[in-house]
């Protein structure tokens, strides 16, 4: 089958548009974040529906308007966020494989639910590999987010194979609810047992301070946990600061830290939590 390569050319690049795959693995000790996508079920559902490896990049978005024009035939389908989607100027519905052509559009607008979208393409996208992940990460990969003008290679084929559907039937309602599956912590036991008490029975709110490192919650608690010395830290980890902020560490996280690390959040719940947007509430759930 002859593939050949061509490009997508972003007209508008929207809000913390990036491409993304599993992130990388084996590389904290030099100090380099695991990165990937913030939300892993999303991207193994685009991927399943295309035939992909599961491990193949999608495009993330994290808001609305992105623009893009197409050089060469592919598919296409986008799962993720419920948000407002245009091929050629009418609305298509997430879950539906696209069956891209030469100088077709592709246009997302309004987000109506979650925080990220993803666009699973045929093969995966064509870019740079750097430590084993074309995830992209500043410092790390030659881009950090695409601009305005910027183009992203993947392979177009003569012919595909039959799709799974041709369009899936999605559950955009998964991430709604606000139940977060942790478990406890490294300092988890140095809180005191009223201070647990009040964690687990307390309702958070997702402030405005959120992006691929961290999302940080408005309320605060009575901290009387002593900072640690640096320690290791991953995707999900619930620090607890001086001033009593809670703060979970997302994908594009240090690797170390030296706030007490109270909680850690269970990964399909870390795919939950990756979509919910300020203002949102959630509660723990050990």
């Amino acid at each position: 089958m002859i593939k050949t390569p061509a490009y997508i050319h972003f007209i508008q690049p929207g809000l913390m548009t990036t491409v993304q795959d599993l992130g990388r693995f084996g590389m904290a000790a030099y100090g380099v974040p695991y990165s990937g996508v913030m939300d892993r079920f999303s991207m193994t559902q685009a991927n399943y529906l295309l035939q992909n490896q599961f491990y193949d990049s999608v495009l993330e978005m994290g808001g609305p308007g992105a623009k893009m024009v197409f050089e060469m035939p592919t598919r296409i389908v986008f799962v993720g966020a419920d948000a407002d989607i245009y091929w050629n100027d009418k609305p298509v519905k997430a879950g539906k494989i696209l069956e891209i052509q030469e100088d077709d559009v592709i246009h997302i607008r309004k987000f109506r639910k979650g925080q990220w979208l993803y666009m699973g393409i045929q093969g995966g996208f064509e870019t740079e590999i750097v430590a084993e992940s074309r995830s992209w990460y500043p410092g790390i990969t030659p881009q950090f987010k695409i601009e305005k003008s910027d183009s992203v290679c993947y392979l177009s084929e003569e012919r595909f194979y039959p799709a799974l559907s041709s369009h899936a039937k999605m559950n955009l309602n998964w991430f709604k609810h606000g139940e977060i599956k942790v478990y406890k912590g490294p300092e988890w036991d140095q809180l005191p047992k009223l201070m647990q008490n009040r964690i687990m029975k307390k309702s958070f709110t997702i402030s405005t301070l959120v992006n691929r490192m961290a999302y940080q919650l408005e309320e605060t608690i009575e901290n009387e946990v002593e900072p640690i010395l640096t320690s290791p830290v991953y995707p999900g980890t619930i620090q607890l600061t001086p001033n009593g902020t809670l703060i979970v560490l997302m994908r594009d996280a240090q690797v170390t830290g030296g706030y007490p690390r109270i909680l850690q959040v269970e990964n399909n719940s870390l795919n939950i939590l990756s979509q919910k947007r300020p203002g949102d509430r959630i509660n723990f759930s050990l």
